[in-house]
């Protein structure tokens, strides 16, 4: 059942020698070889020459039906004409105003139309920058040290929050009392002593947690995972409510989220939190971040008039270009839209759960919005744990195999991301695809 990495490694290598030679070539002056840090499953990375649609071409020639999206950003797909229309018109703009353009008004507007919690917005460069602004908030704002976050949330590369994003199970320490690791060697010291960590789906934990260290933290970082683990809206609730009780803000995370839906997870959910952090998708493509939320929050950010003690800000931070992109991308974000990539979602769901049945592997298909994720396991994926706790390899295997037949995935573990220019007709060729992969063999 499936080949072997070997082979697979073997044919992605004769199928992609102008990529296997841009990579060597920028071994040179790159380190690894390429631009940023990067995940793939084959021996080294494909390179892109096109894209458009829901189509990637490389530069050898190979066309695929694109799943992984940007790593979830492109949620009306590549090049959608409305989008290119919006960037031409700011190519004959100019490029490096500085000053505002009226698209800054537009695209907030647009924001806060859809997301009842969110009064006012800010945009900045990444998603990162969007976490590290917020965490300064919330603390300047409370005047407490610290902030607590959930074990396994990724909510950007920087040391106030990249803790027990992907620690090593045998140093993860009591699955109720998670134990706070910095995400890579070279962090502050100390950063690990203002972060509390929480573990997903155990009220019972997370209150006790949270009342421990009431007088400490100034809020909670919350992602809701839709479609990466199953964690139920009571949850949510129960977070939102405790979080108000113990005057503490509740932070949501919508860089991926904002795929479930038009108000993003916290609408399908239904919680009302305090602050909301952006990326990807609010940038249409380009380098984006942004928050909202509050006034009382995010007024502390106005420094038009005596100076507030913080502030904001980004040589190109809310640039033209990513304005006027997103601005296109969120309009294009119709109701019907995201209720097309639910359905695509669910045949997605279905016909994998299918093949994977079939084939007698254990299996959870979890989907939510316009992302589906498999794991190869017969135990719920409810944390942080268990998340981990598949079979990776076979996973590995079959997303290289399903890449070799036109069919691009995402790898962690093997993210599916659609986009809505999609039809029944690619899913099915998904799900054919990984069906005669699955039965190759040697």
């Amino acid at each position: 059942m499936v080949r072997s990495l070997a082979s697979l490694h073997e044919e992605f290598t004769a199928k992609n020698p102008k990529s296997r030679a841009q990579w060597e070539r920028g071994k040179a002056t790159m380190p690894g070889g390429i631009i940023k840090g990067a995940y793939w499953r084959a021996p080294f990375p494909f390179y892109v020459d096109k894209a458009e649609g829901c189509y990637l071409t490389d530069i050898d020639g190979n066309t695929f039906v694109d799943f992984a999206n940007h790593h979830s950003a492109m949620i009306v797909g590549h090049s959608h004409p409305d989008v290119v229309a919006a960037v031409q018109r700011e190519v004959e703009r100019g490029f490096g105003l500085g000053n505002p353009t009226e698209l800054e008004a537009e695209i907030s507007q647009e924001i806060v139309s859809r997301f009842p919690s969110i009064e006012k917005v800010r945009f900045t460069n990444s998603g990162t920058e969007s976490s590290l602004h917020a965490t300064r908030l919330i603390r300047a704002k409370t005047g407490k040290p610290k902030i607590a976050k959930f074990e396994g949330a990724y909510h950007g590369s920087h040391d106030a929050l990249e803790h027990s994003v992907a620690t090593p199970l045998d140093k993860a320490g009591p699955a109720d009392s998670p134990a706070v690791m910095p995400g890579h060697k070279g962090m502050s010291r100390g950063s690990q002593d203002e972060v509390v960590m929480l573990p997903y789906n155990d009220r019972e934990s997370v209150e006790l947690i949270l009342r421990e260290h009431q007088d400490e933290v100034a809020g909670v970082f919350f992602d809701g995972k839709p479609g990466m683990m199953e964690i139920p809206d009571d949850f949510a609730h129960f977070l939102r409510d405790i979080t108000k009780e113990l005057g503490m803000y509740l932070v949501v995370d919508e860089v991926v989220g904002y795929r479930a839906g038009r108000a993003g997870y916290q609408g399908k959910a239904g919680i009302d939190p305090d602050l909301t952090i952006f990326g990807k998708i609010v940038g249409g493509g380009m380098p984006v971040g942004a928050m909202g939320g509050k006034s009382e929050l995010m007024d502390m950010l106005d420094n038009t008039g005596a100076p507030s003690g913080i502030s904001q800000s980004g040589t190109f931070s809310g640039n033209n270009f990513t304005l006027a992109a997103g601005l296109a991308t969120l309009r294009a974000l119709t109701d019907e839209v995201y209720d097309h990539l639910e359905s695509l979602a669910v045949r997605t769901q279905s016909g994998m759960k299918r093949v994977f049945n079939d084939a007698g592997i254990p299996n959870q298909v979890l989907a939510a919005g316009s992302v589906v994720n498999p794991f190869f396991t017969d135990k719920p994926v409810r944390d942080y744990r268990s998340f981990t706790n598949h079979d990776d390899e076979l996973l590995g295997r079959i997303s290289l195999g399903t890449h070799l037949k036109g069919y691009s995935l995402g790898s962690t573990p093997m993210t599916i991301m659609l986009s809505s220019p999609m039809t029944n007709e690619h899913i099915d060729g998904l799900v054919n695809a990984l069906e005669e992969v699955i039965a190759e063999e040697d």
